[in-house]
Order: structure tokens, then C-alpha cells, then sequence
């Protein structure tokens, strides 16, 4: 098989990585949907609903947003600048997650 067969099988939407894509997508749209829900409802019976989704779409999706990143990293023509904005996304997301926890045992 040569290289532009594999490339173009990689980008027509039918590949394996195509469909790992299309998964942490629907991942991420919903656990973004469910703060919408959360923020859009007027029945307070559907809040612990929407929370338990939320919070187990967000644990699948942001370790596999990050491991996929940095399994990338030896494929990205400027490895630096990629590992430093990885870093970067890695440390926000830490910070932002301690904050959560700070804010909920602080109380």
C-alpha cells in the first residue's frame, strides 16, 4: 500500500483514527451540552441527572483529549513549540481542576 493510499484513508472519515475523533467529540458535545442543560432547566428533579453525565463525560473526555496530545507530539513538525502548548493545556487544566477541589473541600 503506498503512502498516499494510507494518507488519503487516514482523511476520507473511514479510518480508525477518524472514528476515535468523531468519539471524543461526541464526548466533548456532551459534556458541554450538559452544562447547558444545567444552566437552560427549570426542574431541579433533573440537576443530579445532568450532573452524573456531565461528570462522566468529563472524566472519558479530557484524559483522552491530553493522551492523545502528547502521543502526537512525534509526529508534529515543531515538537517545541507543540510540548510547550501541551504543557501549557496540561497545567491550566491541573490548576483548574485543584481549584474545583479546593473550592468544594473549603466549604
Amino acid at each position: 500500500m503506498s503512502g498516499d493510499s494510507v494518507m488519503r484513508r487516514e482523511h476520507d472519515g473511514f479510518g480508525a483514527n477518524s472514528m476515535k475523533r468523531h468519539a471524543e467529540g461526541l464526548l466533548w458535545l456532551a459534556s458541554f451540552s450538559c452544562l447547558v442543560a444545567a444552566a437552560l432547566t427549570s426542574l431541579k428533579a433533573y440537576l443530579p441527572f445532568i450532573a452524573v453525565v456531565w461528570a462522566l463525560t468529563t472524566v472519558a473526555v479530557v484524559p483522552l483529549h491530553f493522551i492523545r496530545a502528547w502521543r502526537k507530539l512525534g509526529a508534529v513538525p515543531n515538537k517545541g513549540q507543540y510540548a510547550a502548548w501541551v504543557g501549557f493545556e496540561a497545567v491550566c487544566a491541573i490548576a483548574l481542576i485543584g481549584s474545583f477541589i479546593y473550592l468544594m473541600i473549603s466549604r
